[in-house]
């Protein structure tokens, strides 16, 4: 697969909303996990999705996706009041989410896969050329090249396996694309790549909810950001108003030197007992948690140091 250098994203024109989603609230077993979030998601813009674990993000996304219904608030695409009770009508209204956990039939084709249920017919049969051949030009203007649509999802890589989700997506004729945590397993190759085909749908002037952790995809590609803390909706601001200092801020409630205090007067660091690569497995961690019981300094690649105090870890 090949893809063009990640480009950031140029503001679209456009202003009227395609998705809007007001005062949103959804509770379990009497417990608000959502208060009132308002959201505004834009035709070719990328807004992005902020908050710590337990933020909200996973619910708010699964109300607009149609797998939770809102306890209170409205969705509107397009104009037009929406109320999922199924993906599946989120869907035909135009809302593809591409989740964490991928919803694909390894056994089948990459082509099978992206027109599960709605096959394209000869007389009685699967016109399976013609599925092929769809699912070619679905990838081909996404900008992947090299992804064989007779290829069983089996065989594929996590970034290949995307690809499939969004492809199966624009099959849809989505106008809006959601994407929770898209580059969590993905190399930096592969980041690239997700970078152009989100650059590609926004051409087309898809509107994309973008969930990440990763503060330094969030100011590459969006153009706005909501922060959620505790179900509420912290602020939406412009991404250009907003710098990653005060963005954690907002997401933690408290500035960063509040987690990293100096260290008490007297405290004086010990010598460096070895260094932990960033592809060191876990059960390095517990070696050298065993080998140096009392004191120990990590440092990643580039020398950073990550932890110069008492390594205390349960396994």
């Amino acid at each position: 697969m090949t893809s063009n250098d990640a480009v950031a994203p140029t503001a679209s024109t456009a202003t009227q909303p395609v998705l809007r989603a007001t005062g949103v609230t959804k509770r379990f077993f009497g417990n608000a996990v959502l208060e009132d979030v308002t959201l505004e998601l834009h035709p070719g813009q990328v807004h992005g999705l902020v908050g710590e674990n337990g933020a909200g993000k996973s619910t708010l996304m699964k109300v607009l996706a149609g797998v939770h219904q809102p306890d209170e608030g409205t969705v509107e695409i397009g104009g037009e009041a929406q109320h999922f009770t199924h993906p599946i009508q989120a869907q035909q209204a135009g809302l593809s989410t591409v989740f964490q956990e991928f919803n694909l039939l390894p056994d089948r084709t990459v082509a099978e896969n992206i027109y599960l249920g709605r096959e394209p017919r000869k007389g009685p049969l699967v016109d399976t050329a013609a599925m092929t051949r769809h699912t070619a030009e679905l990838l081909d203007g996404l900008g992947v090249t090299g992804l064989d649509p007779t290829r069983t999802v089996r065989s594929l890589s996590v970034a290949e396996q995307q690809i499939v989700e969004i492809a199966k997506a624009v099959s849809y004729d989505a106008r809006i694309i959601s994407m929770d945590e898209p580059t969590a397993t993905l190399a930096d190759h592969e980041v690239e790549l997700l970078y152009a085909i989100i650059r590609r749908l926004l051409e087309r002037d898809v509107a994309i909810l973008y969930v990440s952790h990763r503060l330094k995809e969030i100011f590459d590609l969006c153009h706005t950001i909501t922060v959620l803390k505790d179900g509420r909706q912290v602020t939406t601001q412009p991404a250009a108003e907003l710098h990653e200092a005060g963005l954690v801020r907002l997401m933690v409630g408290r500035e960063m030197s509040a987690f990293f205090p100096d260290r008490a007067e007297g405290t004086e660091l010990g010598d460096q007992l070895n260094d932990v690569d960033p592809s060191t497995t876990r059960s390095y961690i517990r070696e050298l948690a065993q080998t140096y019981p009392e004191e120990a300094m990590i440092r990643n690649t580039p020398g950073n140091v990550l932890a110069a105090r008492r390594v205390t870890a349960t396994w």
